[in-house]
């Protein structure tokens, strides 16, 4: 993961150095990076005149080569005589060379048509999510579902079962649902004079949602003493619920497409990609993302070196949050060889972000 100063110095330094360069070194430094994402070669100053029109001779742009690998922009691999982009040079290009395009309308229709065929379920969307992300930039893609920073109190539903045991139905407060059993011995020793009928459950979660509406596991806990008994004994399970809760930030990892990622030369070795999938699944790591997206805002690039785990520096990410920090948030990105499509990628996850936080919205009502 890299640190809030290193994220912010990765992205200032090549700024500066854009502005310094002629327009002939972002050319080059243009043609080079396309070239090389699209071929996987190493690319040599024939290859871009022939193909790119630059107008100049191959002397002209090896000159300029050589001046980008100065620039640390550059590296010229010992087996070959062309070069490819650095994690720099990926940087630069990420941010002031490369021209990006918003997906088009036909994509867009196609992609809220997808998201209408499916039931309105998170766990349908994530997997829709990261299905379409995988599809659409030829990625591997990675979905979490949205959770609160802390859960919080939604509203409750308490069912007499026909065992004879209740059941409570904790909606949380960003729309996932927890629920756990009432122990009947506790209940009857709390209560000893309760009928426990479904009439009696329904009253007490109306008190219990008037009440707790909106509240952090220690809020309800210094709320218990001011409610009815009943309502006060649930309470106690209530807050145990919203503590174990509290406990998860990152459940569920969706990912689709790591397929994609394995037919790149990079990775033909299967065994290479293997600790970056190890990292992923590791709910650490991501769960380290979330403040780093949320202080950046929109979408977030994170190249090769630039992350502090070894694993990932073979590797891009292409991260955006989708909630709301007040409420819940979760991740979606793609991942790849830094040799990435990045002007695919970037539009994609911001749209996939958009069309979420749309979604949540919608359906369970304003996150703001």
């Amino acid at each position: 993961m890299p640190s809030e100063s290193t994220t912010s110095r990765d992205r200032t330094t090549p700024i500066r150095q854009a502005l310094e360069l002629t327009d002939r070194q972002r050319t080059v430094l243009r043609a080079v990076v396309e070239d090389y994402v699209l071929t996987a070669v190493p690319v040599g100053s024939k290859a871009l005149v022939n193909r790119y029109s630059l107008g100049v001779s191959p002397a002209t742009v090896r000159s300029a080569m050589a001046e980008l690998e100065a620039l640390g922009l550059l590296s010229h691999p010992h087996t070959s005589a062309g070069r490819v982009p650095s994690d720099l040079g990926y940087r630069l290009y990420v941010e002031s060379l490369m021209r990006e395009a918003e997906l088009d309308q036909a994509d867009r229709l196609m992609i809220r048509h997808q998201f209408s065929q499916v039931q309105l379920t998170s766990n349908e969307w994530l997997r829709l999510a990261a299905s379409i992300l995988a599809g659409s930039t030829r990625s591997a893609a990675v979905v979490t579902p949205a959770r609160s920073r802390r859960a919080r109190f939604g509203h409750v539903q308490l069912v007499a079962l026909a065992d004879g045991t209740r059941l409570v139905v904790l909606v949380l407060g960003d729309g996932n649902v927890v629920q756990r059993r009432l122990d009947r011995n506790a209940l009857q020793r709390a209560v000893p004079d309760s009928t426990l009928d479904q009439a009696e459950l329904d009253a007490t979660a109306g008190i219990l949602n008037t009440e707790l509406a909106g509240l952090s596991a220690p809020q309800v806990r210094r709320r218990t003493a001011k409610l009815p008994e009943l309502s006060a004994h649930v309470a106690g399970d209530l807050v145990a619920m919203l503590e174990e809760a509290d406990s998860v930030v990152v459940e569920d990892v969706f990912t689709d497409g790591i397929v994609n990622v394995l037919e790149q030369p990079e990775f033909a070795e299967g065994s290479r990609l293997r600790p970056v999938l190890e990292v992923l699944q590791r709910s650490d790591f991501l769960e380290q993302l979330v403040p780093v997206l949320t202080r950046s805002g929109g979408v977030h690039v994170i190249i090769g070196r630039e992350n502090s785990n070894d694993a990932m520096h073979e590797v891009s990410l292409v991260f955006a949050p989708y909630g709301a920090p007040d409420r819940a948030l979760g991740l979606l990105g793609v991942l790849g060889p830094t040799r990435m499509r990045y002007p695919r990628a970037i539009p994609t996850v911001r749209y996939l972000s958009s069309l979420m936080n749309e979604l949540i919205n919608s359906h369970y009502g304003e996150t703001q």
